[in-house]
């Protein structure tokens, strides 16, 4: 009995493929203002000698491609083959509208497409904004609840017909029928992002707390001192200081061991641009920067360079990035795909070469590699290991 033979010929491209190619182009276009199709994919038939050794499978696959564009309401368009007679092969699928393409693309992303025009309809109309200006809102609140994007919609439209209103108030303090004290969150949440896109506007005139930054010393003889909290500057610390590690997250700046003549800063983010305004000390100390394998932590080593701190990473690199890949995610807090993103330009970075290419990694990054390996994940004793590396 000969063997079997193969389901379709090699190179060609299958109904399943046209489909995540459709899906593919949606997911990229979800939040484009202007029509993106129609879109055409070319399909690329072997040579003739190849075509020959199985006809049959040759005739399946071109009758699939056409079922399939007839289903769907695709159109084709064909070139002459000799497959022993003279066959007309499928060389083009054309996918002609949104409409036919949300119903190949499927369910799921039908609906998000649905939910994405319909929030941008909704925004539009209340806050009387353009196509181009709500639809970079409803990006960034992509990840909202109904309800929350609703929220956001009221407090837009109240925020542009107050804005001269809010300048001596809070966050909390603005008067919001309905909504939470909390529900705006600081500066640079993505809700008050997000009206400020709808409003034009680099920030809301609103009152800020005080910057702070939570610090502690290292040091054996300080074992028992309380945490120190910088919110004015700080130009000489309590205790001699040569050395300052800078870290992203609460559990790994609570771990942190002691080291003689050393501070641990806790970073929280992008609170560590803080650093250099508020513990001005540290500019005659050694700083080593340490935060999560992702863009984002990526982009605060970055930001902390551009503030003013001359810092070097640890456990920043493709060796620790390869090493951990099994601890890291694909998913956000919420359990949402961390999708990719267009990496910030070279010359805007404050990265050296390595960390630049292993940004651009993870900014990419898809089902092939994780986008994020939380500091936390990486045991502690592989940053002293990296500290006594440098001298520590």
């Amino acid at each position: 009995m000969g063997a079997a033979r193969a389901a379709h010929p090699r190179g060609t491209v299958t109904p399943d493929e046209l489909r995540a190619w459709v899906a593919g182009i949606v997911e990229r276009e979800m939040f484009a203002v202007d029509d993106p199709w129609p879109r055409t994919k070319a399909v690329h038939w072997p040579k003739e000698s190849e075509l020959l050794a199985d006809v049959n499978a040759v005739h399946d696959a071109n009758n699939a491609l056409k079922d399939f564009a007839a289903r769907h309401g695709c159109d084709v368009t064909c070139t002459a083959r000799r497959v022993g007679a003279r066959v007309m092969l499928v060389d083009h699928v054309t996918v002609p509208d949104e409409r036919v393409a949300l119903a190949i693309a499927g369910h799921r992303l039908r609906r998000e497409r649905d939910r994405t025009l319909a929030r941008a309809a909704l925004l539009e109309e209340t806050c009387g904004v353009t196509p181009d200006v709500a639809m970079p809102a409803v990006r960034r609140l992509r990840d909202e609840t109904d309800v929350d994007f609703a929220l956001f919609t009221a407090a837009a439209a109240w925020f542009g017909a107050h804005r001269g209103d809010i300048a001596a108030m809070t966050a909390r303090e603005v008067p919001l029928e309905g909504f939470s004290a909390k529900w705006l969150g600081g500066a640079r949440s993505q809700r008050r992002s997000a009206i400020c896109t709808v409003l034009g506007v680099d920030a809301l005139p609103l009152r800020e707390r005080p910057e702070e930054l939570r610090y502690r010393h290292l040091d054996p003889a300080a074992a028992g001192d309380p945490d120190r909290i910088a919110v004015t500057p700080q130009h000489e610390p309590e205790r001699p200081v040569r050395r300052a590690i800078i870290v992203e997250n609460k559990d790994t700046y609570q771990a942190m061991p002691a080291f003689v003549g050393a501070v641990c800063v806790f970073g929280s983010g992008f609170a560590a641009t803080r650093v250099a305004r508020l513990l001005p000390f540290l500019a005659d100390c050694d700083v080593v920067y340490w935060g999560d394998v992702d863009a984002a932590g990526f982009e605060i080593l970055s930001a902390v360079r551009a503030s003013g701190i001359d810092c070097t990473s640890i456990l920043m690199d493709r060796a620790t990035y390869m090493r951990f890949m099994r601890f890291g995610t694909r998913l956000d807090a919420r359990s949402h795909m961390i999708g990719a993103h267009e990496p910030l330009a070279r010359t805007a970075m404050r990265l050296d070469d390595d960390e630049y290419a292993l940004y651009r990694t993870l900014c990419a990054a898809g089902e092939s590699q994780v986008p994020r390996i939380e500091q936390e994940r990486i045991p502690i004793a592989h940053a002293v290991a990296a500290l006594r590396a440098i001298g520590w």
